[in-house]
């Protein structure tokens, strides 16, 4: 049981690799002016947004990719994260 239980969350998060990795190569970094708005998730994945300054926060979430340009993409994300966790098995 436990062996088909592991199985499982293998084959979930194979496929939330791909559908991660299909993500990135279909879309362009995109990179906010100074001062536009721009979403992150925090490490409670909830999601809040700043302002772009060029300073060394905002150049370190678009380097982990955790910069996005609308709330509810980084929702999406923030959900997507949670769900992966959450399927996790140790």
């Amino acid at each position: 049981m436990q062996h088909e239980r592991i199985r499982e969350t293998i084959t979930f998060l194979e496929q939330q690799i791909e559908k991660l990795k299909e993500i990135r190569n279909s879309n362009e970094v995109w990179k906010p002016s100074d001062g536009e708005s721009y979403f992150l998730i925090e490490k409670d994945f909830s999601v809040r947004y700043d302002r772009w300054s060029s300073h060394d926060v905002d150049k370190q979430l678009m380097d982990v990719g955790n910069l996005f340009k609308t709330e509810q993409e980084a929702e999406k994300y923030a959900e997507h994260f949670k769900q992966i966790l959450k399927n996790r098995e140790l």
